[in-house]
């Protein structure tokens, strides 16, 4: 009767009142949320939800499944961390989760720099985003934070702040701006804009935040969640976009990064290091190969 995916989605459901918010916080598409629930309540034979409009209403037995199977979830993660413990005495496994421009750039280097001295360690990466996605289970973590906003604190996790990356506007190479060594801000208020964060997620709010400081509201041409759609639409000449440093040290042809002022937009780039595993050879490893790498990476890129 029991599957814990499904009883997973619909926690998720519960936790955010909608099949489409569900969908967001999970990854996953509405469809395939919507499928998750409708066998889960058939399996289960008691009705969790009714429609409701073009949404659902949740019933009280949904409600209450969703609470009581809290400490089915935290009874799991128990299992899993015994599992672990056991398997890592073997084979050390590192779980990290990173954004994509960070995976892309500067991981492979700081991999390769740990894999040296630890051959027989297994490593695990995964994307955390959006970033309402949280991998718990991971030794590592790389976020992006709004310096704005203050730093964020992951629970059993040590920050390090790794560095600030500074935004460029993205544009064709037959764009009037591909020839300039700077552009001032307020200059892409009438440019119609490619909006690649479609969470709304740190990276976005940079650039929100920066067009609020130059007066203007960014009019949207496009908007994908897929930085090559994106990329596309750009090459095109349809519109520009504007990307931190880090994700535009190797664009496609065709594409040009120019330098932005009046503000500079600016993102932090911070590591979180599980608490509880940080004496690991294997971890102050890759805490030190970070560091250095981001160093080498910020000398190269300084202007």
């Amino acid at each position: 009767m029991w599957d814990l995916n499904r009883l997973r989605v619909w926690r998720a459901v519960v936790a955010t009142g909608s099949v489409v918010d569900a969908a967001r916080s999970l990854n996953f598409t509405p469809a395939t949320v919507s499928q998750h629930i409708t066998t889960l309540q058939k399996s289960l034979g008691v009705p969790l939800y009714r429609r409701s409009g073009r949404g659902i209403e949740i019933t009280e037995f949904g409600k209450r499944l969703a609470e009581e199977s809290g400490e089915v979830f935290a009874s799991v993660t128990k299992l899993d961390d015994l599992v672990e413990s056991f398997r890592s005495v073997s084979r050390p496994r590192m779980r990290i989760a990173a954004f994509t421009s960070f995976n892309a750039r500067l991981l492979p280097g700081i991999i390769e720099s740990v894999a040296r001295d630890h051959p027989n360690l297994r490593f695990d990466i995964q994307l955390n985003e959006p970033a309402k996605v949280r991998r718990s289970h991971c030794l590592i973590e790389i976020r992006s934070e709004v310096p704005q906003e203050g730093e964020i604190h992951l629970p059993e996790m040590t920050r390090v702040p790794l560095f600030d990356d500074d935004y460029r506007v993205v544009v064709s190479e037959r764009h009037e701006f591909a020839g300039l060594d700077s552009v001032p801000f307020k200059d892409l208020e009438d440019q119609p804009w490619v909006d690649y964060d479609l969470w709304s997620g740190p990276t976005s709010k940079v650039v929100d935040l920066a067009c609020a400081a130059a007066g203007f509201e960014r009019r949207n041409f496009a908007a994908s969640e897929d930085d090559f759609a994106a990329l596309a639409l750009v090459s095109s000449d349809l519109a520009i976009t504007v990307l931190p440093r880090l994700s535009t040290l190797q664009l496609p042809p065709g594409l040009v990064a120019v330098g932005l002022t009046d503000p500079v937009p600016m993102r932090r780039v911070v590591m979180h290091v599980r608490e509880r595993d940080a004496h690991l050879p294997h971890v102050r490893a890759f805490v030190t190969a970070a560091e250095a790498v981001v160093a080498a990476h910020l000398d190269r890129t300084a202007l």
